[in-house]
C-alpha cells in the first residue's frame, strides 16, 4: 500500500464522525431518490398494465335514458373505437352494525363478458344472470366488513329494499380510488361497489331496454374534445349530464394526482440532500487542507506531484461518497419496496408491475 493510501485510511479513521455524518446526509438523498423514483415508476407501470389489461375506458357519459339507437349512433362516430352501454345507480346497504352507501354497476345480460372496465375476479364467481338475488361486491368493501361469498347483503335501490347473496369479490380499474359522493378519502367500511345483472337493474330502475350510462375508448390519434362534443349532442335530448374524458374520472384523477406528487418529490427532494452533503464535504476538505498545509509542502518536497496530492484528498471525498451511496441504495431499495406495497394496498391494485 502506498504511503498516500495509508494516510487516506488514517484520515478516514480519524475523521470518522464527520465523515459518517456526511455519508448519512448523502445516503438520505440517495435513499429518497431510489425510493421515490422506484415507487413512482413501479406504480406508473402497474397502472398502465392494469388499465390496458382490463380495458379501462377513455370517455364517460351519463344520461337519464340512453336508447339502443343512440348507443349505435355514438359507436358509429369515426373517432370512437368501442362503446359499452350500462346502468349505474346509487343505493344504500345495511349490515349488522353498519350502514352506508353503494354504487351499483350493471353486468351484461345473459352472462356476456364486459368489453370495457372489466373487473378482476378476486374470489368466488360472478352473479348468475338467472338468479335475481345475486350480486358481486368490491374486494375492499368486502374486506372492511368481513364479507365472503355466500354472505347476505341488504340493499335499498330506488326505495326498494332487497336481500341479496354475495357470489364473489371484484376489483376494477374504474374504482382504484373509490370515494363516496362528496368525500375526499375512501371509506371502504361505509361505501362499496356492487355489480348486478343488467336485466335485474333495468327492472329496478324502470329502464327496460335502455341504459343510463356509457363508456367508450377512442381510436389512436382521435380528438377527445371532438368526441365529447359529439356525444353531448347525441345525449342532450335524453338528459345528458355532459360527457367527460378519463382525466376527469374520479378514481383516475385522484390516482394521477398522487403519482404526480410522488414524481415531484422524487425530482426536488433528493437534490436538497445532495447539495447539503456536497457543501459539507467541501467544508471538511477545505479545513483539512488548511490544517495540513505543512504536510502537503513536505510531500511535494519529497517528490509527490500536485495531481497525486489532489487525488489523495479527492479520495477522501470519494470514500465518504461510496459509504453514503451504499447506505442510501440499500435503505432506498428496502423503503421503496415497503412504500410500493403500501401504495398497492391503498389503491387496491391486483398486482404490481
Amino acid at each position: 500500500m502506498r504511503a498516500l493510501d495509508r494516510k487516506l485510511l488514517r484520515d478516514l479513521v480519524r475523521l470518522w464522525k464527520p465523515a459518517l455524518a456526511i455519508a448519512l446526509v448523502l445516503g438520505c438523498g440517495i435513499m429518497t431518490m431510489v425510493m421515490m423514483r422506484g415507487t413512482a415508476q413501479t406504480l406508473e407501470r402497474t397502472r398502465a398494465e392494469y388499465y390496458a389489461d382490463q380495458r379501462f375506458a377513455e370517455v364517460f357519459a351519463h344520461a337519464e335514458r340512453i336508447p339502443p339507437a343512440t348507443v349505435a349512433a355514438i359507436a358509429a362516430l369515426p373517432d370512437v373505437a368501442q362503446v359499452e352501454a350500462r346502468l349505474v345507480t346509487a343505493g344504500r346497504f345495511a349490515l349488522p352494525g353498519v350502514r352506508g352507501t353503494v354504487q351499483v354497476v350493471s353486468l351484461p345480460q345473459n352472462g356476456a363478458a364486459l368489453r370495457l372496465n372489466r373487473p378482476v375476479l378476486r374470489s368466488g364467481r360472478l352473479p348468475d344472470p338467472l338468479r335475481e338475488d345475486e350480486v358481486a361486491v368490491s374486494e375492499p368493501f368486502a374486506l372492511a366488513n368481513g364479507l365472503r361469498p355466500g354472505d347476505a347483503l341488504e340493499l335499498t335501490l330506488k326505495g326498494r329494499v332487497g336481500q341479496y347473496r354475495i357470489t364473489g369479490t371484484l376489483m376494477s380499474p374504474e374504482f382504484v380510488y373509490a370515494v363516496p359522493q362528496g368525500a375526499m378519502m375512501p371509506d371502504d367500511r361505509h361505501h362499496g361497489i356492487v355489480w348486478m345483472d343488467g336485466g335485474r337493474l333495468q327492472a329496478l330502475l324502470g329502464l327496460k331496454g335502455a341504459a343510463n350510462d356509457l363508456v367508450a375508448t377512442l381510436r389512436p390519434g382521435a380528438g377527445e374534445a371532438r368526441v365529447l362534443d359529439a356525444i353531448d349532442r347525441q345525449l342532450d335530448r335524453f338528459g345528458g349530464a355532459g360527457a367527460y374524458g378519463r382525466g376527469r374520472q374520479m378514481s383516475h384523477a385522484f390516482l394521477s394526482n398522487e403519482l404526480d406528487q410522488l414524481a415531484t418529490l422524487a425530482n426536488w427532494l433528493p437534490p436538497v440532500f445532495l447539495i447539503v452533503s456536497a457543501f459539507l464535504v467541501n467544508m471538511v476538505l477545505d479545513r483539512l487542507v488548511r490544517l495540513e498545509r505543512s504536510q502537503i509542502g513536505l510531500l511535494k518536497a519529497v517528490g509527490y506531484g500536485t495531481g497525486q496530492i489532489l487525488r489523495h484528498y479527492l479520495g477522501l471525498a470519494l470514500g465518504i461518497g461510496a459509504v453514503g451511496i451504499v447506505l442510501g441504495w440499500v435503505t432506498g431499495w428496502l423503503m421503496g419496496a415497503w412504500m410500493t406495497v403500501m401504495y398497492r394496498d391503498f389503491f387496491r391494485f391486483p398486482h404490481l408491475a
